[in-house]
Order: C-alpha cells, then structure tokens, then sequence
C-alpha cells in the first residue's frame, strides 16, 4: 500500500474519481490533490527543505497539461528529480497516449505513464500490483494502457 499520494491535475472532477478509484482499490493511506505544477513545485521545495520526511509522498501522478501552469507534467518531473531528488515514484496520468511524448517523459526520470480513460480501475489495479517493483527498481517504465 502506498502511504502517501500527490495527484497533480487540472480538473477537479478528475480529482474525484481518482480518489474514488484509489479508495475501492485500497491503493493508498492518504490522498493530497493540487491542480497546477506551480503548485506542486512549491509543496517540493517546502518538502525538501524540512527535515520532516512523513510530509512528502511517496508516489507522485502528474497530468501532462495543466491550464494555469508555466509548465507542463513532463518538466514538473524533470524539475522533481533534477532538483528535489528522486526519491519517489512519479509519473503521468493522461488521456494522451502520444508516443513523442512518452519517449520525453521517460527520459526526464517518469516511471510509469497511465491512459486516463472512463474505465481508470483495471489500470490503477495494474500498477498497484508493480507497485513495490517501482521502489525497489526492478521495474522498468510502463504504459497503463
């Protein structure tokens, strides 16, 4: 079970249902929803600059495009590993499955990258399964399609 989760999306409907999805399927303790990667950016570097550990999560989604962000998904986890460390498990949740894309996320450090779909279950279930390979490192990156 994960511990702790960061959701970085835009839509706060999807907030909902991601939350929801998690719950059924007793993916994580806790759940923090922030919707722009400014936001997430600045919870980083609060994070990392405390000595207190419980605060950061352990596993990090973020959507590719975010309205009222300067940045997109993909730099927001170039920008947590580079600069934050990479200490957490990170990746996309988007409903782009564009393959430029994906190739650009991996090479910033994501992990994982999941279709969001109006069926988003089957998909979180999968990676809860790897879940503990992601942290142990055996596990390389995947598309949750």
């Amino acid at each position: 079970m994960i511990k702790s989760l960061l959701l970085v999306d835009d839509e706060e409907l999807f907030h909902l249902v991601f939350e929801d999805a998690c719950n059924i399927l007793g993916i994580t303790l806790s759940i923090e929803s922030v919707n722009s990667s400014n936001e997430a950016e600045v919870m980083f570097r609060g994070w990392f600059e405390e000595t207190n550990t419980r605060l950061r999560p352990e596993c990090v989604f973020v959507d590719l495009n975010m309205k009222g962000s300067s940045f997109d998904g993909i730099e927001l986890i170039r920008k947590i590993n580079e600069e934050y460390g990479n200490n957490v498990v990170i990746g996309i949740i988007s409903s782009s499955n564009d393959s430029e894309e994906i190739e650009r996320a991996k090479e910033v450090g994501a992990m994982f990258w999941i279709v969001k779909t109006h069926d988003l279950e089957p998909r979180l279930e999968s990676f809860k399964i790897d879940y503990d390979d992601y942290i142990d490192g055996n596990k390389t990156f995947t598309v949750y399609d």
